[in-house]
């Protein structure tokens, strides 16, 4: 395992460890590289919750199937973001979700009692690693309240609008692509697939946006903004 390469990574889990002292402590935890290929499943529903994950390369999705099958994506992981740690500090042992790789991917598994316990070697920092666990789980709680106000606006456009805003604002720009196919993307706002690719064309007829696939490109932000502000 090259601790560089993860040290680089800045995963939130080791914020204020230098990379020395990663070394020795990836070791104490037991933290092991696993490679997925696109499709693959990192967790699935009803499995047995021994570890967290930090996504190091590629994207991966979050989500819950209900009794009828229905899809709804919770979120969406990308480097260097963790999953799972709201759940097992919740005490939870059976993942009620799944969590499956859109694309390539490589995540670091960290077991979750290695973190929770004290350990000799690295015990110096263990009280950091505890605290940016909380700090983790806090961040966590805000990327779903981000989400339930994109997916409590009334209509289709309205939740595409806050979506896409939301997305240029985290990219800095208003050029961006999100790791969402469309499928996907109708899920994580639940809404219909069909309703979402009329409103998304529509949107480009008014010359508000530009999109291919998965790369979009906001022609006016203002328009988009007014579209929220005109519930």
């Amino acid at each position: 395992m090259n601790c560089q390469q993860i040290y680089d990574k800045h995963i939130s889990l080791f914020e204020g460890i230098r990379c020395p002292e990663l070394e020795s402590m990836l070791t104490c935890l037991g933290a092991k590289i696993s490679v997925y290929k696109k499709g693959d499943f990192m967790l699935t529903a009803g499995s047995p919750l021994r570890h967290i994950g930090a996504m190091l390369s590629g994207h991966a999705v979050v989500s819950r199937d209900d009794i009828l099958g229905n899809r709804t994506v919770l979120t969406v992981l990308s480097p260097p973001q963790l999953f799972a740690e709201s759940l097992v500090c919740a005490g939870i042992t059976t993942s009620p979700v799944n969590v499956e790789a859109v694309t390539d991917a490589e995540v670091l598994l960290i077991a979750f009692d290695k973190i929770v316990s004290t350990c000799p070697s690295c015990c110096g920092h263990h009280n950091m690693l505890i605290k940016n666990m909380l700090r983790a789980v806090a961040r966590k709680n805000l990327e779903m309240s981000e989400k339930l106000d994109h997916i409590s606006r009334k209509t289709t456009r309205q939740k595409i609008a806050s979506f896409l805003l939301s997305q240029a604002a985290k990219a800095g720009s208003s050029r961006f692509d999100i790791a969402l196919d469309r499928q996907a993307l109708a899920d994580y706002l639940c809404v219909n697939r069909s309703a979402l690719s009329r409103e998304l064309s529509a949107l480009s007829g008014l010359g508000l946006l530009d999109y291919h696939r998965s790369s979009f490109v906001i022609r006016d932000t203002e328009a988009l903004q007014a579209l929220l502000e005109s519930e």
